[in-house]
């Protein structure tokens, strides 16, 4: 009874310890495995019962198996537990970036064993280094070739590990460079052994050193910026205001034409001041775009005006030759066009030394009131190397070192390619070392309103003309012209030719000569061969360049010549020079006039001088430039007073009315800003035009110039165009009646009546609508109306502040649309909200068009 009890006890208690916790149930388990199996066993043997002590045996038998089958299945998972923690462990040493090593010190030496580790694989080491066996230092440093002074200074840093310090350096071998950490482990304050961890932080270094440079030169090219600038700028502004003082008055042929070389070398000094300043204004992401129309043909003018100066003495011909079927006007951005093509034209002239540099223009095709035009910039220079075409496009930078000699900033064909794209288009080159180079400018334009068809005339001229020139581009290119003309011609390379011409009886109406031709430039040479026409029949126009002009015009009209041609040859030039448009009355001797004279001119006519002296006072501490600004205003109908800094301003400010102030930023004492800040502290100047001008690259952004109460800036060499119309845009503030949907006044008035608030709260206001139809289409697309009515209601509150009350009835109307678009299955029944979008947006554009400071 007492054995039957125990034994069922037993069973019940194994039973329980089913539903323990996994250890302790297998520890218990397999030891009442045992002890069942031993008490099973002695009371079978022990039984007198057959039948019951073969059953008691079996029994006992069965629970001394499951005691076996218990304790081996513990060792076996332990075993293998621990085989897989070490095959983690080893799993993670050798994924990290680095790798991990155990040092001991034995005496006075240290040893290593390499654990595992990334780097170890990348640099080989497992290959020749076995793991799990110790390795001298000195060993180490062979194969990672590390100096003796390295090894040495790794020496004090194992030392220093040693007494307990946890150690930390940085440490440079083959192209890799590294963290190392020393972790010192103690016991009973004893170091047993030092772990070490190298983090491989190659990447990080190269990254944190090209930032690094980056910041460094970003910094150093920022100040260089805006110390050139000042120191450049400010003589410049004086050389070319005072060689404008100086056309003005009496001069000689010689003087006029010195003047003239001068102007065009200030000129190409300032584009290269141009030339930096667009290119830190494309990398800061502020180069804005115009679309206006423009007169493809007037642009090409100004162009060769300006290329023709720029070839010097050099025995290169400049042609250029546009397509007849390209329409008269696009609508684009003229300047910045003109500014590629001038890169491209300056670089192709300074590579040639001799035979041609070749603008020409294509039409590549046409669709939907667009053009596809294509311009390709050849020269014959000294070419460009495969290498060196990696290089063209990059800012700084030169295609070899033998290209030094030639000058340059390095930025002009970065920035053509930039401003290339930002138009849509694209810059290509094709080049052969020593031979040639092509750019292509490719842009797509839009066709102009008016006169879009070609530039054929209405009325062709009939008649027949020669073209003496040597240079084969340049017979084509005229001939080309002629021909568009109504003219037939015939072309002749040398004066044997033309005089054969002539000996066979032809008549010509017009006879171009080339006055560079060989042969043609000695006095004596060319009354010789132009004794042979018939001055009364024929009208006879010598090309030449403005440098050879000097030298043969005097003679050569006196032999007649009935006018000249400065190279390249534009058609409007060429227009001028036969009197074919029925405005003009003589013939153009000279062609040397810039678009910028012809401006200038234009501008008298559209301003006129005022006849009301109105009273300005100048801050401006430059003497020269005193000068010139007193005489460009004073011929302008304006009393002008100068002081040099900004304390003289505020002290005169009150003693008699000014028409406006014009601040130079910096001027010693209290430069333009503070000057600004004072007098926007008085209210009773409120309503006065303060206009800032400066010599840096860098203009201050115009929000700043706001906040300090700065109404418009001038960057200096002062253009007269330029300044002419901001001064009569500012006088008696004339531009807040050109608004376009603006009650100015009311506005002005609701904001303390201070014009440069108001300024201010436009400014903020177009950077924010501007892309008003853009910004809501995208929102009501992804179903966010609500947040699109949020925009409008904002627009509306800054509207109501313009006081735009056209602008603002047409938000309301467009925010109703809104809403109404909510109650119906996606605005189907009312979709009258894009076409109010519409009319909203169109507002907002014109109002921004009025404004003459944006």
């Amino acid at each position: 009874m007492v054995r039957d009890l125990l034994l069922y006890t037993i069973v019940i208690l194994l039973l329980v310890l089913i539903f323990q916790r996994q250890l302790i149930r297998q520890a218990f388990t397999g030891v009442l495995y045992g002890l069942a199996g031993v008490l099973f066993l002695y009371f079978g043997i022990s039984d007198g019962t057959l039948l019951t002590c073969g059953l008691e045996i079996g029994i006992g038998l069965l629970f001394m198996t499951l005691f076996g089958q218990a304790l081996i299945p513990t060792r076996y998972t332990n075993g293998q537990r621990s085989i897989d923690k070490n095959h983690d462990l080893l799993t993670l040493l050798r994924v990290q970036p680095g790798f991990t090593f155990r040092l001991e010190k034995r005496g006075d030496e240290f040893y290593y064993m390499l654990l595992d580790g990334e780097l170890l694989e990348r640099m080989g080491l497992n290959l020749q280094v076995n793991f799990n066996k110790w390795e001298h230092v000195k060993r180490i440093g062979d194969i990672l070739e590390l100096s003796f002074e390295t090894l040495e200074q790794l020496t004090e840093y194992y030392k220093q590990a040693w007494f307990g310090d946890r150690t930390v350096f940085e440490l440079e071998f083959w192209e890799y460079s590294a963290l190392i950490t020393l972790h010192p482990v103690r016991d009973e304050g004893l170091t047993r052994y030092v772990i070490g961890h190298v983090l491989d932080i190659t990447e990080y270094k190269a990254s944190e050193q090209k930032r690094k440079e980056m910041s460094e030169s970003n910094h150093a090219k920022s100040i260089f910026l805006a110390h050139m600038s000042h120191e450049i700028r400010t003589p410049l502004n004086g050389i070319i205001g005072l060689s404008k003082l100086l056309s003005k008055t009496q001069l000689t042929d010689v003087q006029n034409d010195y003047l003239h070389k001068l102007l065009a070398s200030s000129r190409t000094l300032l584009s290269m001041l141009n030339n930096v300043l667009d290119f830190s204004k494309m990398e800061a992401r502020r180069v804005e775009l115009e679309k206006a129309e423009f007169e493809l043909e007037n642009m090409l003018r100004h162009l060769a005006d300006t290329v023709g100066i720029l070839l010097e003495h050099k025995k290169v011909e400049i042609v250029f030759i546009v397509d007849p079927k390209l329409p008269k006007r696009f609508k684009g951005d003229p300047l910045r066009m003109e500014q590629v093509l001038l890169n491209l034209l300056t670089n192709a002239i300074k590579f040639t030394d001799q035979g041609h540099v070749l603008l020409q223009v294509k039409m590549v095709g046409q669709q939907d009131g667009r053009v596809s035009v294509s311009f390709m910039v050849e020269d014959t220079g000294i070419g460009i190397s495969k290498t060196g075409m990696d290089k063209l496009f990059i800012p700084f930078m030169q295609v070899s070192t033998s290209t030094h000699r030639y000058g340059g900033s390095g930025l002009g064909l970065a920035i053509s390619k930039q401003l290339a794209e930002a138009m849509g288009g694209s810059v290509e080159v094709k080049s052969r070392l020593g031979e040639y180079s092509q750019f292509y400018f490719n842009v797509e334009l839009e066709i102009g309103d008016f006169n879009v068809r070609s530039t054929q005339l209405e009325k062709p001229v009939n008649g027949k003309a020669l073209i003496i020139a040597q240079h084969e581009l340049v017979s084509h290119s005229l001939s080309e012209l002629l021909q568009d003309l109504g003219l037939q011609t015939l072309t002749v390379s040398s004066l044997q030719e033309y005089s054969d011409a002539f000996q066979k009886g032809e008549h010509f109406d017009l006879v171009m000569i080339d006055m560079g031709m060989e042969d043609f430039r000695e006095l004596e040479s060319r009354r010789h061969w132009l004794h042979i026409l018939d001055k009364q029949m024929t009208q006879v126009i010598g090309l030449t360049t403005v440098f050879q002009l000097e030298e043969i015009a005097a003679e050569a009209t006196e032999q007649g010549v009935n006018a000249f041609l400065s190279k390249p040859v534009t058609r409007n030039a060429l227009l001028e020079v036969l009197r074919l448009r029925p405005e003009q009355e003589k013939p153009v001797s000279v062609d040397n006039h810039s678009l910028e004279a012809v401006a200038t001119m234009d501008l008298q006519y559209e301003v006129g001088v005022s006849t009301q002296k109105y009273q300005i006072l100048i801050a401006e501490d430059n003497e020269i430039s005193q000068v010139v600004i007193t005489e460009f205003l004073a011929e302008r109908g304006f009393e002008v007073t100068i002081v040099t800094n900004g304390r003289e301003v505020i002290e005169l400010l009150e003693r008699c009315s000014w028409d406006m102030v014009l601040l130079d930023l910096h001027m010693p004492e209290m430069d333009g800003f503070e000057t600004a800040r004072h007098i926007r502290r008085n209210r009773a100047f409120n309503r006065l035009p303060i206009i800032a001008f400066t010599a840096d690259a860098v203009q201050p952004e115009q929000e700043v110039c706001l906040r300090a109460g700065i109404n418009d800036v001038l960057l200096k060499p002062v253009h007269e165009l330029t300044a002419t119309r901001m001064l009569n845009s500012w006088i008696h503030l004339a531009w807040l009646q050109e608004l376009h949907g603006i009650h100015a006044e009311k506005a002005i008035a609701g904001m303390d009546g201070k014009v440069y608030i108001f300024q201010f709260a436009l400014h903020k206001w177009i950077q924010e609508y501007q892309y008003l139809d853009r910004r809501v289409v995208r929102k009501m697309d992804n179903g966010q109306l609500s947040s699109a009515l949020r925009l409008i209601h904002s627009l509306k509150g800054g509207t109501g502040n313009l006081c735009a009350t056209e602008l603002l009835a047409m938000v309301i109307k467009l925010e109703k649309a809104l809403k109404r678009s909510n109650e119906t299955s996606g605005g189907e029944l009312y979709p009258d909200w894009r076409e109010q979008l519409s009319r909203v947006q169109k507002e907002i554009n014109q109002i921004k068009s009025s404004i003459p400071w944006i």
